[in-house]
């Protein structure tokens, strides 16, 4: 029979073991976190990317990190469930277009820009992207904007150079049109792009127009600034610098026309970069910031922010990773290496790769950008707004433009349905 002592003893180590089981899988679960991304690179890059960053993340962390790869199109169903269910995602990546969506749901994390070097470590415009109601519910990651590409043999052919403002931009395009044929000047968007706001935003902002007023309570896009961009976009067509057939383009067949050497300009992004590596590799372009309007020079903001399930167990653990993403190391070799975007924090760009060719026309370009208004709404908005624009641009190819008002009949019909979409905002 066990003395007294020893049988305290055995009850303090069974005891001990037994905290330790109760105890070891809660601390496991909370060395362990699931990230879901988007398919930012091909996965011949990305995939091998990821494992080691992954791997390198364990040793540092002891943190394991369960990645997956979900498409656009199922991201926003499979966030949203994850949202109301508090399951299967710890972190993952937002579009900026995204985050203030989601964030108005209450389901993503306050964060505390702090804990990632502070506001002033991001691109301004990629920064307002990640709040909703003054606070933060993202992190920056990487950044895109668009500028316009240009066909150098084209334009000597011409004897013309890169237009600085729209104004040129439009006596450039008539020159290039008579040496090289109507349509044959520019590419654009038109009414199969799912992002034909984007291409028409930068000219009203240059024109001096915004989509909403400050206090976001009512569409501004239909006054005389907002109609002028309009009329400008449609003008491109209308005299010829771009084919009648853009009116109906999606934005790869915008990029494919200026790739392929068919014409002389198009509005792109810096994944277009690697598109011309690929399909024509001997293609002779340039970069320019896009034109200068009668406001100045204006460039979009996108790109993605990476945010946290406000239900996950893991918070401290999503958060080291976010921080390990956004390390200068691994968000240039991420932008540089894989996905041909830009960084989103400023000290990435201290990298010589950014000082150089292309890549110091889109950094001055993202300094100057806008993002689009971080509102529950946007998605309404955004819909009211490209659904009018396709009609103006249909209405121009059947002819029936200016005898139903022109296209300020149009941005009326959108600006009336963004007011009542702002109506419920929270």
């Amino acid at each position: 029979m066990l003395s007294n002592r020893r049988w305290t003893r055995r009850l303090a180590v069974l005891a001990m073991l037994l905290g330790f089981c109760l105890v070891a899988p809660l601390s496991a679960g909370a060395q362990e976190i699931t990230f879901w991304v988007m398919p930012n690179a091909p996965d011949s890059t990305h995939v091998p990317w990821l494992d080691a960053k992954v791997r390198e993340f364990y040793e540092e962390t002891g943190i394991r990190v369960n990645y997956e790869i979900v498409g656009w199109d199922t991201a926003w169903s499979r966030i949203s469930t994850a949202i109301i269910t508090g399951e299967g995602v710890d972190v993952f990546q937002v579009g900026t277009t995204w985050n203030p969506q989601l964030a108005a749901t209450g389901g993503l994390s306050k964060l505390n820009i702090d804990e990632f070097g502070g506001a002033g470590a991001f691109m301004a415009a990629n920064l307002e992207s990640t709040t909703y109601k003054g606070e933060y519910y993202g992190v920056p990651w990487f950044a895109e904007t668009r500028v316009l590409y240009y066909n150098k043999d084209m334009f000597a052919a011409a004897g013309v150079e890169p237009p600085q403002t729209y104004e040129e931009l439009v006596e450039v395009g008539k020159k290039l049109i008579a040496t090289h044929g109507q349509g044959r000047a520019i590419a654009i968007a038109g009414t199969n792009a799912w992002d034909l706001i984007h291409n028409w935003a930068i000219i009203l902002w240059a024109f001096g127009g915004d989509l909403v007023d400050t206090s976001a309570k009512r569409a501004i896009f239909n006054g005389p600034e907002g109609v002028a961009a309009m009329e400008y976009y449609v003008d491109l067509v209308r005299l010829g610098l771009a084919s009648r057939a853009t009116a109906e383009y999606n934005q790869d067949q915008a990029d494919a026309a200026f790739i392929n050497g068919n014409v002389a300009m198009a509005f792109m992004g810096p994944w277009n970069i690697a598109d011309i590596e690929i399909e024509n590799p001997s293609l002779n372009y340039g970069v320019v910031l896009p034109p200068a309007g009668p406001a100045g020079r204006a460039a979009f903001s996108g790109g993605s922010n990476l945010a946290i399930l406000r239900q996950s167990p893991n918070q401290e653990a999503a958060k080291k990773w976010i921080a390990f993403l956004l390390r200068d190391e691994n968000l240039v070799d991420y932008t540089k290496n894989l996905t041909r975007m830009l960084p989103a924090t400023l000290t990435a760009y201290n990298d010589p790769y950014y000082e150089q060719g292309v890549w110091q026309v889109f950094r001055e370009a993202l300094s100057f950008a806008t993002a689009y208004p971080p509102l529950a709404t946007w998605g309404s908005i955004e819909n009211a707004i490209v659904g009018e624009f396709r009609n103006v641009l249909s209405a121009y190819v059947d002819g029936t433009l200016e005898q139903r008002g022109g296209v300020k009949y149009f941005l009326d019909r959108a600006a009336e349905q963004v007011t009542r979409a702002l109506q419920d905002e929270r």
